[in-house]
């Protein structure tokens, strides 16, 4: 399968692989998923979720509406290209709260990123998680970066990347004595242990393409920018940053499964 350079570019850059780009507020972002991956959740609990964890929701990712929209539209592209050849097992140490929201919805709601190497202790930097195993049959769409990159920037990880709206079965599994020595940013042991079997692709439900709303810019910069000083947020600035993540991701979606 061939990918094109914005493709490859887009994973780098979702993966925190940065060094090639230039290095501006936005490219030379090595966590930029903190906010791409905000984008797919109704309202604002994740995001304050991240900054409570003390993480950084960089302003410029929101500051091009045309440069974001190309980056999402390079990753979907490239999980669409990209299917694994054989029935894999990864792990992945979840927030407990995004795991009520999967849970709930049955199925990914951001890109997801997953490990064939356990469950990563780099990952247990938030307060309040879930243990979850993904079973991913073959020819699910998916990025496995020890095959998709020659030159793989963090073998250590494993990475293998799901996209949105994979449907989940997910059935909850008792926690093992060793998983109980698995310890959150507070030093708690995992809320739930579950298996998450992947069952194809759901089609989310598509309104129409519309244009997003005038000054789209303005009103996430503002956001992020509050968010990161812990600043209070208005009811109407939260209503208008909702509103445009929903038109952003649709209009993504539009695109992506039409």
């Amino acid at each position: 399968m061939q990918f094109t350079e914005q493709e490859i570019n887009a994973v780098k850059y979702y993966i925190g692989d940065c060094a090639e780009f230039e290095q501006d507020d936005f490219w030379s972002d090595t966590k930029a998923y903190n906010v791409i991956n905000s984008l797919f959740y109704f309202g604002i609990r994740t995001e304050l979720e991240r900054v409570n964890e003390g993480k950084f929701l960089n302003p410029a990712i929101v500051s091009d509406m045309e440069r974001l929209e190309k980056l999402l539209d390079n990753l979907f592209s490239a999980c669409k290209k990209s299917k694994n050849t054989e029935l894999m097992q990864t792990y992945r140490v979840e927030r407990f709260s995004d795991y009520q929201a999967i849970k709930q919805a049955g199925k990914t709601i951001s890109f997801t990123s997953t490990s064939k190497n356990y469950f990563l202790k780099a990952y247990q930097d938030r307060a309040g998680i879930a243990l979850m195993r993904f079973v991913i049959p073959v020819g699910t769409p998916c990025i496995d970066m020890q095959k998709f990159f020659e030159n793989y920037a963090k073998p250590e990880e494993t990475e293998t990347l799901l996209p949105p709206n994979l449907n989940l079965q997910i059935a909850e599994i008792p926690i093992t004595e060793s998983e109980l020595q698995i310890l959150d940013a507070n030093g708690n042991s995992p809320v739930v242990s579950c298996l998450a079997t992947v069952r194809g692709m759901q089609k989310p439900d598509i309104q129409k393409f519309r244009a997003l709303p005038e000054n789209s810019e303005i009103t996430a910069k503002n956001i992020l920018f509050l968010l990161n000083q812990h600043k209070k947020i208005s009811l109407l600035d939260f209503k208008k940053y909702s509103e445009w993540k929903q038109i952003l991701i649709n209009r993504i979606f539009c695109r992506y499964f039409s």
